[in-house]
């Protein structure tokens, strides 16, 4: 059987394994937030994709080979 002190210990090693693992949850979900907020701030990108999306587009083709 295993004794009181090892079952507690265990239980803090576990507690404190928690304790990191709800840190590290609450440092990704702010920086998310974080990430979110700027790229709101920024404003829509789109038109701007849009626009890179058509001069790639419309750009000249290998000229034709000749015979």
């Amino acid at each position: 059987m295993i004794e009181h002190t090892t079952v507690q210990a265990l239980g803090q090693v576990r507690l404190a394994e928690l304790h990191r693992q709800a840190q590290r949850d609450a440092m990704a979900r702010a920086a998310r937030k974080a990430r979110r907020a700027r790229r709101q701030q920024s404003g829509p990108r789109g038109p701007g994709i849009l626009a890179a999306v058509t001069v790639w587009v419309r750009r000249p083709g290998p000229a034709p080979e000749g015979s």
